[in-house]
């Protein structure tokens, strides 16, 4: 799999022009002339490679026949970047190649809403396909939405998303996969929060001692760790029910189980999120916590700050009807 952070339109472009230009194969010479224009040079060619465009062998890039009728269209056009675009749209997204399977589980989790194809990730999400989005988007094939949360897939890719959502299926064994990937980074940055709890409560060395990793024991409680606040007076009790939430950074977005709501509305003023914005698997951004006391009122019925989406609905037979054929 390509490090798709470091492949780009530009790239693919310089790439092309050198070796249409360049009557000398060898690739030694044509990485020297596009280190001219552009960089990492194996990667754009393992790339190309993968779209089985080109070949390396005994040092010679040789051209596969429909790079070799595209470079001839190219060296006639306008508009090189954007014929480029579409010829690796063709290639990379329509076309099948070994980058597909994955490629298809990232479109594959777009739905279509309002007459457009959307995608809104969770921080794991954005965290696996950063790279890959970030080239969908250089190629303009999706875009962010204004406030940057959310994917969306450009109006003329349309039925491109169509015909791609029906070949993807998700294996029972991948989406355990994703799931213990998620459970990971949301165990990590419990973790975080018990040091960030310490650090707080460094003054108080006894109620260091009670703080407590709650959701090592009891994924029922509502909430993950029960710390406390700061002390106006010694040997003063008062809990603090902390509920952590692994979050990006551009939204903040996160989801609360109807135990968790539940548990807020009981405890008020000594629950609290904590949403910890996530940089990377295992690496946290601290300095951009936030803390919410009383999510109950400050998130859940604060419609002016919080955008509430339902993502599921449970359904049961009324009493009435259960035991009716």
């Amino acid at each position: 799999m390509p490090q798709f952070d470091k492949i780009s339109v530009n790239q693919i472009l310089v790439f092309s022009q050198v070796v249409s230009e360049s009557s000398l194969l060898e690739k030694d010479f044509i990485e020297k002339q596009y280190l001219r224009g552009a960089s990492n040079f194996d990667q754009t060619v393992e790339f190309l490679h993968g779209l089985n465009l080109i070949e390396i062998s005994d040092n010679q890039i040789i051209f596969k026949p429909k790079y070799r009728e595209f470079l001839k269209s190219l060296g006639e056009s306008q508009k090189p970047r954007e014929e480029i675009k579409k010829f690796i749209i063709n290639c990379f997204v329509i076309s099948k190649t070994s980058f597909s399977k994955y490629l298809n589980e990232f479109l594959s989790k777009f739905h279509l809403t309002n007459q457009q194809y959307e995608f809104t990730p969770s921080v794991f999400e954005r965290l696996r396909y950063s790279g890959l989005r970030n080239f969908l988007i250089d190629l303009e094939f999706i875009y962010l939405d204004s406030d940057g949360g959310k994917y969306i897939a450009v109006g003329d890719y349309l039925s491109v998303f169509a015909e791609l959502k029906k070949t993807y299926r998700l294996s029972p064994s991948k989406f355990q996969k994703i799931r213990r990937e998620n459970e990971e980074i949301g165990k990590a940055a419990e973790l975080k929060i018990i040091e960030y709890e310490k650090k707080r409560l460094l003054e108080f060395p006894y109620l260091v001692k009670q703080i407590e990793h709650i959701a090592k024991y009891d994924v029922n409680a509502g909430y993950d760790i029960k710390s406390y606040e700061a002390p106006a007076q010694k040997d003063c009790y008062i809990p603090r029910y902390i509920e952590v939430k692994a979050v990006s950074i551009i939204d903040y977005q996160f989801y609360w189980s109807r135990n968790e709501v539940e548990k807020s509305e009981v405890l008020r003023q000594n629950y609290y999120l904590y949403l910890l914005p996530v940089k990377d698997k295992n690496d946290f951004d601290i300095d951009n916590l936030k803390i919410i006391n009383d999510p109950y009122v400050n998130v859940l019925n604060n419609k002016d700050k919080w955008i509430k989406t339902i993502e599921s609905l449970s359904f049961s037979l009324a009493p009435d009807v259960k035991n009716k054929d």
